[in-house]
Parts: C-alpha cells; structure tokens; sequence
C-alpha cells in the first residue's frame, strides 16, 4: 500500500508538489479553496482533488471520509491577505488538520521573511527569527505548532518561475530600484519553483520515516540587489535600475540578510537552478514567460543590437547573415552550428537519437546562450518560430529580418543537401509549401523586416538588411 500524503494548497508550489509526489507512486490529495479550482485539477491531473475552507473545523472534519495520511503539507496562500487571514488559513487551519489527522505529520511551508536580520550577514535555521509584523508572528506560531506534532518546517525564499519573476519584469518595465544599502541595495534571497517544490517533496518523504524539523529552502547563491540587477540588464540591453528607498509596502517586510541552504543540501538535497542568473538561461520558459507578459501588456521591451535573420531552409540565411556581418563589422553566429558545438554531433544524428522534439529544445537553449550578445547576425533554424517560448526571445534578441522565397526556388537550392531531415521526402517542394503555411504566419507576425529574394542575388539582399538595420540602430 503506498504512502498518502494530503497537500493543501495547489497553488504555484503545491500542483507541483503534487505531481512529484504522484510520479514516486505515493497516494496524493490535493485541497483546493475554491471548487471550480479542484474539479479544473481532476479533470487534468492523474490525483485527485478536493475543495476545503481549512479555516472551518467542520469542513475539515468531513475530509476524514478520504480516510488516513502519513504527511500534510500545508502550503495554501493566503491569497494577499492580512493578519486575520494568515491566522485563518495557516494557524486555525492547520490545527483544524491536526485534530482531524492526529497521526499524520505536518511539513508546513512558511517563510525566510521570519528572518528580520538587516546586516547582510549569513542566517541559518539557529539564527533569530522573531518578526515584527503580526502576519510573521503567526507564521512563527504555526511553524512552532507543525515542530510541536514531529513535523518539519520549510521556510521558502521568494518563488519565481516560469510566470512569475518581480525581478526580471520590473527590470525590463524599467521599474526596478536599488534599495539603499550604500549603492549595493539589499540582499536577494530566491527560490525556483521546480526547486522549491522538489525540496518540499524532499521533505514530506523524509517525514515518513523520522520526526522533522527546520529547514530553509533558498538557492545556493544570495547576491545584492546590485549585483543581480546589473546583470539582468547586461543580459537584456535594460537600463540599470537607479539606487532608491527601500520599498516597506511589500508583502515580505524589508530585510537584508544572506540565508543558508547548508542544513538542506547536508541532507542530499540540491537545487536543479544554483542561482537565478543560472536559471535566465537555463529554464526555457522563465525569460521567454516574462518577456511574453510585458509584450502582451503592450510594454516597449528593451531589445538587443543584433540582426536575427529566419525564414525557411535554403533562403540563404547563413549566406545573407555572414554578407550583413561583414557589411557593418558584426560577428556572424548560425544557432544550428551552436547547436552541433554543443552536441558533437550532426543534425542529422540528433533528429535520429532524439526525434524533432529534442532538436526544438537545443534550439531553445541555443538561443538562451545568446541573451547579452551584440553586434551579432544570427542566423537562425527554419522551425525555430514553431516554439512559442523562442517568439518572445527572438524579439529581444535584436532586429527581425524574414528571407521570403517561393518554395520553388528553395527545393532547388536545397535538392543536393543530405543535411535538412524534414527534406528527406520525395517531394521536398511540397513539403516546404506545407511548412510555409505552418511557418509564414509566425515569420510575418515577428519580423521588423521581410525581403522577398527571389529576384535578388545574396549581395543586393545583404545590402537591403544592412540599410535597413543602420536606419533600425540609429532609431531613425
């Protein structure tokens, strides 16, 4: 019989926890407050939902009917809420689950805000944690009654992710601020959500088998508000932010301290991202997310000084791309040939081993690798449009250029090539009139400029690309 685990809250970190545990072949319930919430969970998770006012004792009282859990974890959001709500939801609530389950263990998940320190000095889970505010004193409260029933205790640094990063979005919205701290601003402490979920996943199995205790659950690698901010705006061609007054409204009250993961990661436990800066170019989807956001909030995002030239295969993009570059003194990169590089093996070799879909992941972290570059053309994979992650990166990356040609002309540039597998048919023509219906409306929708080449020869392309990128550069 496996373990059961019931986890309240499937929010940002909890539907992630969620899926862990399922996928380690535990028994899992997810509570939800809303309805609609838990039904939109069954309906598209393989573990099943529920929904609860935990702050109820009655209706907590009625989840005895799904029977026994080894593990709670609590980690239901307050949702923005006051003092009134926290004590709700996380102290009233989690003894309303202890007196319904008295033999299931709690890991309840709090915050690294319980740390008040403001010197920048290292805090560990033997550091004073005694907040002033009144929401942080019940976080203490329920902390302590989670240790009082052999429970652990995770205190979670600030979450971001795919979605969701205040860091990353206000430096792009040109938003973000140096809090004081002499021009360094205060220290940054942070957590990805894949991580901060797998460490409370880590947690709750180890509380099947002995009593818990305290851990703090951060990245690897705290760093000042300066030293994250610049680069950030390095990565994306983004003004740096101005030194400012500390922000006091935010929901985290204002500390400056450097929290240690060295309890957690004693254990065994290690983050998949060791610091943000490694998660900007190693997760697909956190960059491109926020870079997304701002574009559909109608925001001028800051973009790169490169050339990015698409278009399908045989449009002559890395023949144009190293013409431009020698034009107007830019170094020429071709994404496939990072790609190869990074591989060590062929294109062709990588479709075989690892299909089209593993290829569209190396496009995407081939672009990644290319955030902070300029003075560069990039020359880049006729498909790499069809993932919707790379759009908003292909943008930032610098001025748009689509090389348009009739599919025609391109099946007879590409005929004598054993290096294009989509091409392997015995009509490549077709194939690439197909993929151009696919393709084309994605070229049109991001490119700054389209150039019909099927007149021109390379060096009257090339020319065109360059004027029209000085005038693009010279903000003309």
């Amino acid at each position: 019989m496996s373990d059961r685990f019931l986890i309240v809250g499937c929010g940002y970190i909890g539907e992630r926890v969620a899926d862990l545990l399922h996928e380690a072949g535990h028994t899992v319930l997810g509570l939800t407050h809303r309805a609609e919430s838990a039904q939109a969970l069954s309906d598209s998770k393989p573990w099943p939902a529920a929904a609860c006012d935990i702050s109820h004792a009655d209706a907590v009282g009625q989840l005895a009917g799904h029977g026994d859990f080894q593990v709670i974890i609590h980690c239901a959001s307050s949702s923005k809420g006051g003092a009134e709500t926290y004590r709700a939801v996380y102290l009233d609530g989690l003894r309303h689950l202890m007196q319904t389950f008295p033999q299931a263990r709690p890991l309840f998940v709090s915050s690294t805000s319980v740390y008040t320190q403001m010197d920048g000095g290292m805090v560990t889970e033997d550091s004073a944690s005694l907040p002033k505010r009144e929401t942080g004193m019940i976080l203490r409260e329920a902390e302590d009654l989670a240790l009082s029933h052999g429970g652990s205790v995770a205190r979670l640094a600030g979450i971001y992710g795919p979605d969701r990063s205040v860091l990353l979005k206000n430096v792009l919205a040109n938003k973000a601020v140096i809090e004081g701290g002499e021009g360094e601003g205060r220290v940054v402490n942070q957590i990805h959500r894949e991580d901060g979920a797998s460490a409370v996943t880590f947690l709750a199995q180890r509380l099947l088998a002995e009593t818990g205790s305290v851990f703090n659950v951060v990245d690897n690698e705290p760093m000042t508000q300066r030293t994250i901010l610049t680069a950030i705006s390095a990565m994306f061609n983004a003004p740096m932010a101005p030194v400012g007054e500390p922000n006091h409204e935010r929901k985290r009250p204002y500390s400056s301290k450097a929290v240690s993961n060295a309890k957690l990661r004693a254990l065994g436990w290690q983050p998949q991202f060791p610091s943000y800066l490694d998660a900007l170019t190693a997760d697909p989807m956190l960059a491109s997310s926020i870079l997304g956001q701002l574009i559909a909030e109608g925001y001028p995002i800051p973009r790169s000084p490169n050339i990015i030239v698409i278009g399908l295969m045989g449009c002559g993009k890395s023949t144009v791309g190293r013409l431009v570059a020698q034009k107007i003194g830019f170094q020429i990169v071709d994404t496939d040939q990072v790609i190869t590089d990074t591989a060590h093996q062929s294109i062709p070799a990588i479709f075989e081993r690892e299909g089209e879909a593993g290829f569209r992941k190396r496009e995407t972290t081939a672009l990644l690798s290319l955030l902070g570059k300029r003075g560069h053309v990039i020359a880049t994979g006729g498909g790499i449009v069809t993932q919707p992650q790379n759009l908003p990166l292909l943008r930032q990356l610098g001025f748009v250029v689509w090389l348009d040609a009739n599919p025609r002309i391109l099946a007879s540039r590409t005929s004598s090539s054993r290096d294009r597998p989509l091409l392997q048919t015995e009509n490549p023509e077709e194939k690439l009139r197909t993929l151009l219906g696919i393709r084309g409306p994605l070229y049109r929708q991001l490119a700054d400029l389209r150039v019909q080449t099927d007149d021109l020869t390379p060096q009257e392309t090339a020319y065109g690309i360059a004027e029209s990128a000085r005038i693009h550069f010279s903000g003309a």
